[in-house]
């Protein structure tokens, strides 16, 4: 899921104020900007937030931009980021510096405008098109929701971000009942057919743009659900039964006679434990209840912080 803004955030970072103002009266006629005025202030506002860009001034005070991108460069959650240093040293030497601490690209003080207008917007370019890459790398081919390569890449991220801003989150782990007898009963193509639907009703059910649906093995599916308690799980899980009774898909080696899921959901209120494992491990014990209550069932429970 993941889109790159119409307007992208660029961060500046300059202690100047200065050539910060300089600097944010080119971007911001285009772009959205923040700011922060030194290596140690970007690193706090990268934890809680993600610019697309960051425009970061090589000699900062404490500690430097090539620094404060090494260490950038070695978290999961910010490696990924463009960074384009703003330098005065026009020594080839210095240059390579800035190349080796991770940097994309470079402008030369004084800055010219049309020059870090172009440097700005080539950077935006390859970052669509490395999302759209990253994303089609992440979707299922049959059923157009993530798969299991995105929970392998993202989960973990997602919920130390939680951990780091101490917000609720919730995973939803889904099986289609009696699917195998489904399959055969009616053929692999109506199969595939019912996959599609039910993926595409999750998805509906799950619909904001922190949420994220994966088809995780067969017709198992994960939805996860940041900023959501165990008000909103409870919510969230019976409205997606209900979306899948309703639809009404004929099931005739159901006892029920329709297609139904069985649920098994986690939360926590003030995430805790950050391994994605534990909490797919923690659902999919839900889910057994679920199954065993006679399926078409939910089950929920917390997810303790030494689990």
């Amino acid at each position: 899921m993941e889109q790159v803004n119409s307007s992208p955030t660029i961060l500046i970072v300059e202690d100047d104020e200065i050539n910060y103002l300089v600097l944010e009266s080119i971007l911001s006629k285009s772009y959205r900007t923040a700011r922060c005025a030194s290596g140690l202030e970007c690193m706090e506002y990268c934890q809680s937030h993600q610019p697309d860009i960051i425009l970061m001034d090589v000699e900062m005070p404490v500690m430097n931009g090539l620094e404060t991108c090494k260490l950038l460069k070695q978290s999961d959650f910010t490696k990924d980021i463009p960074i384009i240093f703003v330098t005065s040293h026009h020594q080839d030497h210095e240059q390579t510096r800035c190349w080796q601490a991770g940097g994309s690209d470079f402008v030369i003080k004084p800055v010219n405008a049309l020059t870090l207008m172009h440097r700005v917007e080539a950077q935006v370019r390859l970052l669509h098109q490395h999302r759209q890459l990253k994303s089609m790398a992440f979707i299922d081919g049959l059923t157009q929701v993530y798969n299991r390569h995105y929970l392998t890449s993202e989960l973990d991220k997602r919920l130390s971000y939680a951990k780091r801003n101490r917000t609720a989150f919730s995973l939803i782990m889904a099986d289609i009942d009696w699917f195998k007898k489904y399959n055969d009963f009616y053929g692999h193509i109506k199969g595939d057919e019912c996959l599609k639907r039910v993926a595409q009703l999750i998805k509906c059910n799950h619909h904001r743009g922190e949420d994220a649906v994966v088809r995780y093995g067969g017709e198992e599916f994960v939805c996860i659900m940041p900023q959501v308690d165990r008000h909103g799980l409870e919510k969230l899980s019976c409205a997606l039964k209900q979306r899948i009774q309703e639809a009404n898909l004929p099931h005739e080696a159901s006892k029920f006679g329709y297609v139904t899921l069985s649920i098994g959901g986690v939360y926590s209120d003030s995430v805790r434990q950050c391994n994605g494992q534990k909490w797919l491990e923690a659902a999919d014990e839900q889910l057994y209840l679920s199954k065993n209550k006679g399926r078409n069932e939910i089950s929920i429970k917390e997810l303790p912080s030494d689990e």
